[in-house]
């Protein structure tokens, strides 16, 4: 079992993905086969790609795969490594592969036979997640992006040790991302049997309305859509893969979620649905909550 075996798993042999130090540099289009065998990178796009990292990219390439990863109780202990490889075997769920992230979680990728429409894609990883739930798993709901990036085998982990400014004052100890198993891919009648064996159903999403905000819809879902068009109108379409701007994008996010009255912990509640919880900044990667809170709050300090 080896990286090249994973590879063979998750990808055709004519398909791009891309693997970098980080989430910023994991996204210059790199052919998998043979570039991603011998790639030292320790992250990768479980998905293919064409020419950038990004939704409308996979989407056109192929979204074949999801990503699960667990490594804490919901009261926030870790949960040991041997212990999150019993629960993801035990629960039944027929994955791909299985690799640790070299530090703290097990990532199990679930590569199907045939490409996830778009608008399927979210209904089918959350009814996986509730299942794996039921049997005890912890699932990270940062993990349900489509542009996700996971782990990549037999790279050697090196992170760096911050200080309360997020300036780099050291390196952790270099740990190696194990690859603990390889299967197959996935067909959709074993998947669904599977979740049909614990209580789930998967019904294809009827195409959605258009958005057309009314003077006497309050409703906090209306109020961020309306809030995230006014702040694109100004500053472009935010992407969670900024390298630079996203801070002060989320800074005008949350100003205009004030103005419109929304509450602020939904509005961050959506925020996080849509692009995670983290935003990178020249500092590192910061939690999304802060920009927005700091947007919210900024009327205050004006008034």
């Amino acid at each position: 079992m080896n990286r090249k075996q994973f590879l063979e798993v998750l990808f055709d042999v004519d398909h791009i993905s891309t693997c970098g130090w980080n989430d910023a540099s994991a996204t210059k289009p790199k052919p998998v086969f043979p570039d991603l065998i011998s790639d030292r990178g320790v992250k990768f796009s479980i998905n293919p790609i064409i020419d950038n990292r990004d939704t409308p990219n996979v989407v056109k390439a192929g979204l074949y795969s999801m990503l699960f990863e667990m490594d804490k109780t919901p009261e926030g202990k870790l949960i040991p490594r041997d212990t999150q490889i019993d629960l993801f075997r035990s629960s039944g769920l027929p994955y791909s592969t299985m690799t640790w992230s070299g530090t703290k979680s097990v990532h199990v990728i679930v590569r199907m036979e045939e490409p996830i429409p778009k608008d399927l894609f979210p209904i089918l990883w959350e009814a996986i997640a509730r299942v794996l739930t039921k049997h005890g798993c912890s699932i990270d709901p940062a993990t349900k992006k489509i542009p996700q990036i996971s782990r990549m085998p037999e790279s050697i982990r090196k992170d760096p040790i911050l200080d309360d400014d997020k300036q780099i004052i050291g390196w952790e100890e270099p740990s190696k991302q194990d690859l603990i198993e390889v299967r197959k891919r996935i067909s959709r009648s074993e998947l669904g049997e599977w979740l049909k064996l614990n209580g789930e159903s998967i019904k294809k999403p009827k195409p959605p309305k258009p958005f057309k905000p009314v003077k006497t819809d309050r409703s906090n879902l209306d109020k961020w859509r309306i809030a995230r068009k006014w702040t694109e109108k100004k500053h472009g379409t935010y992407s969670s893969y900024w390298t630079t701007g996203g801070w002060v994008w989320l800074i005008n996010l949350g100003v205009n979620l004030r103005k419109l009255e929304c509450d602020l912990q939904q509005g961050i509640t959506f925020s996080q649905t849509e692009w995670g919880q983290w935003v990178e900044t020249g500092q590192g990667q910061r939690d999304i909550t802060e920009p927005i809170t700091k947007g919210w709050m900024w009327l205050d300090k004006k008034g």
